[in-house]
């Protein structure tokens, strides 16, 4: 693989390209919070530590309030399935996510979709709530001499405890429009100018990554020769490549001729290609795993 360093970056990137990100992409901002029904039950943690004669504070016990309620497991499950769409459909810069103007549509349309089902799945949470906590019974039983009623809110409470935020903003293009000295405003454009880089610099080694591990994969999958000893793959084995097209486009602020050069391989190479054609032809197949290999080694070196 070729190097990509830091320093190679520098030298690539005009800092002031962030107006050019800013014109193609906006920060999105994604964060949920919600009840998991845990508490550390000191009691128990101290009887452990002293059952085992271990020093105090190498172990805790923590339980599970509500263990087993279905509707409480939906909405943390909703929570992870967004939290991996978001973060599979975004682009590090930074603290925050990157969206190309590109991709809103679809993204907006998708994350507001699964925010609206999770409202719901709270609300049918917090509608079965007061029936769970009422089981005083059966949730005793289950946590036996660890039960303690008074760990169980109001359902108004609980209520309070989910909520998510959603939002978008520009990406900061150094207009700071600051009555400062020079020197100050020297100051803070060298840190900007550097945090322009560095960011570049994750984006592209995310962009890279991605490619690498699609390709890696389908080239570990096409590794076979007949029948015997075939390999079982999805479409997806080739859409995950073909669908870095665009991002390999938009991801492609400094004008990199290796990333453009790299699109225009993997275009040359996916051609017209399907998983079928991967299935039933033996010679396709062993063809597409040489120049996927020879992709793979002309990638930049990323320590992967």
């Amino acid at each position: 693989m070729n190097a990509l360093s830091l320093e190679n970056l520098q030298e690539a990137i005009d800092p002031k390209t962030v107006v050019n990100i800013a014109t193609a992409a906006s920060l999105v901002d994604v964060s949920i919070s919600e009840w998991r029904a845990r508490k550390k039950d000191k009691r128990a943690s101290a009887s452990v530590i002293a059952d085992n004669n271990a020093e105090t504070g190498v172990a805790s016990v923590h339980k599970d309030l509500l263990a087993g309620c279905a509707e409480l497991s939906a909405v943390h499950n909703m929570t992870s399935k967004i939290r991996q769409y978001h973060q599979a459909h975004t682009l590090p810069w930074g603290m925050n996510n990157m969206l190309p103007t590109a991709w809103y549509p679809d993204y907006h349309r998708d994350i507001t979709g699964m925010f609206a089902q999770w409202e719901t799945k709270v609300d049918e949470f917090v509608a079965a709530y007061e029936w769970q906590v009422a089981q005083q019974t059966v949730l005793a039983n289950k946590l036996g001499d660890m039960f303690d009623p008074s760990e169980y809110p109001p359902a108004d409470t609980i209520r309070q405890k989910f909520h998510y935020r959603y939002g978008m903003f520009a990406v900061p293009t150094n207009d700071w429009r600051l009555q400062i000295g020079q020197e100050s405003m020297d100051q803070i454009t060298e840190r900007f100018d550097t945090y322009v880089v560095d960011n570049v610099h994750t984006l592209f080694r995310h962009v890279w990554k991605r490619l690498y591990a699609y390709l890696k994969h389908m080239s570990e999958k096409l590794d076979y020769v007949d029948h015997r000893d075939k390999k079982k793959f999805h479409g997806t084995l080739v859409s995950n490549v073909t669908d870095m097209f665009p991002i390999l486009d938009i991801c492609n602020i400094t004008g990199d001729s290796q990333m453009s050069a790299m699109k225009l391989k993997l275009e040359e190479t996916f051609y017209c290609l399907t998983p079928d054609a991967l299935r039933d032809d033996a010679y396709m197949r062993k063809e597409t795993k040489r120049k996927v290999d020879d992709i793979i080694a002309s990638l930049p070196s990323l320590d992967i």
